[in-house]
């Protein structure tokens, strides 16, 4: 029998009603129980404000898919190409820093070593970001995946030099946008309304764990991936927000990250120089050589002289048998009437602090003293008149 609830509506406010009459209300003998366990939040969650989180599936995580398809173009087109890709578009302290190539912190995310080093990454990067990118959004994804690389990048070169300036080093890959993607989705385990749960917790850092293993080797950027493990805490703490919920989770922000990560995605690949080669190395201590003058009471520089005069310059830095440092200067200059190469070799000296021209030599022979001062008269007549 259905318990007559007017009925009772009406007796509790019937006029004279007092609060210790309640015993002459009656209720059929059935007991209505609320059990908390059978009330699902996320019910209520989304009848308002967007869910946290909505079921993994391919149309909800348009930039991860995106990214691993870019990824996917770029180690194919190496594999056909064949070159050595890392000093095309990998990262490296004197192409950045020295030559100016900036786009390298972007390019170098496309690049991958070899056929393991990609799988590592982008199984990696599916199983994270296939949990992030249906709960914050793809707009934030875009930015904590690609803003991690970056901060990477620049953690990875110029730290790197920090520690050991005299080594050249180039690097590679998608794992320090990867770290930040992980980073972030453990952060949104812990704080998600809906699925905050020591399970998903504990999975999330077992995975990061056994993907951190997989990595280690010799050659790996530690550097690198700290950097974007930090920076993609740093970006989610920032941006996992609900009030930012209307602004990063619409129609409008997914269209958006669609584009800017197709674009940018674009530019990294086609930027990698893949099957091209790669620019001269310019080293900071070469533009020291350059600006030093030549003669002591005139402003023409070796720099200046050398590379308006020869052809085919080119400048390298090594370091000789008994550890010094050494500026080469390779070119052809016309002398004498005759196409002759050049080369002239600088030492650096420490207690002077200044770079000495100790070797120069004309098609492979070396040149005295009284040469050398005249082919460097001669190479300098045009700044003398």
């Amino acid at each position: 029998m259905e318990p007559d609830y007017n009925n009772n509506y009406q007796n509790s406010f019937q006029s004279g009603f007092k609060p210790n009459e309640f015993d002459d209300l009656h209720l059929d003998d059935e007991i209505y129980e609320i059990k908390s366990d059978r009330i699902n939040p996320e019910d209520f969650y989304q009848h308002g404000r967007k869910k946290r989180y909505s079921e993994v599936s391919l149309r909800n995580m348009p930039v991860v898919l995106i990214i691993i398809l870019a990824n996917l173009l770029a180690g194919i087109m190496c594999i056909i190409a064949g070159n050595d890709h890392f000093e095309t578009g990998g990262l490296n302290y004197q192409y950045i820093h020295n030559n100016k190539e900036y786009i390298r912190l972007l390019t170098y995310m496309f690049l991958h070593a070899n056929l393991p080093h990609f799988i590592n990454n982008m199984v990696a990067l599916y199983l994270f970001g296939s949990r992030l990118e249906p709960r914050i959004g793809s707009l934030r994804t875009a930015i904590i995946y690609f803003g991690s690389g970056l901060a990477s990048g620049l953690v990875s070169v110029y730290v790197s030099h920090l520690i050991n300036p005299d080594v050249i080093r180039f690097a590679a890959g998608a794992s320090g946008a990867i770290f930040g993607v992980m980073c972030a989705t453990l952060f949104t385990n812990f704080s998600s309304k809906t699925d905050s749960n020591k399970t998903t917790v504990i999975v999330s850092i077992a995975l990061i764990v056994v993907y951190a293993l997989i990595s280690n080797g010799a050659n790996v950027d530690i550097l690198g991936h700290l950097g974007g493990g930090i920076a993609g805490g740093i970006l989610i703490f920032i941006l996992y927000h609900d009030y930012l919920n209307d602004a990063f989770e619409s129609t409008v922000s997914t269209i958006i990250a669609i584009m800017l990560t197709v674009i940018i995605s674009f530019v990294g690949v086609s930027s990698a120089g893949i099957g091209t080669k790669a620019n001269p190395m310019q080293d900071s201590r070469i533009d020291v050589v350059k600006s030093q003058q030549i003669f002591k009471d005139y402003t023409v520089t070796y720099g200046e002289c050398l590379d308006n005069k020869c052809t085919d310059p080119e400048w390298t830095i090594f370091s000789s048998s008994d550890k010094k440092k050494v500026v080469e200067f390779n070119g052809n200059v016309v002398y004498n009437n005759m196409n002759s190469s050049l080369k002239i070799q600088f030492v650096y000296n420490d207690s002077d602090d200044y770079w000495a021209l100790s070797y120069m030599a004309l098609n492979g022979t070396a040149m005295d003293s009284n040469g050398a001062a005249m082919l460097l008269n001669y190479l300098c007549s045009d700044y003398f008149n």
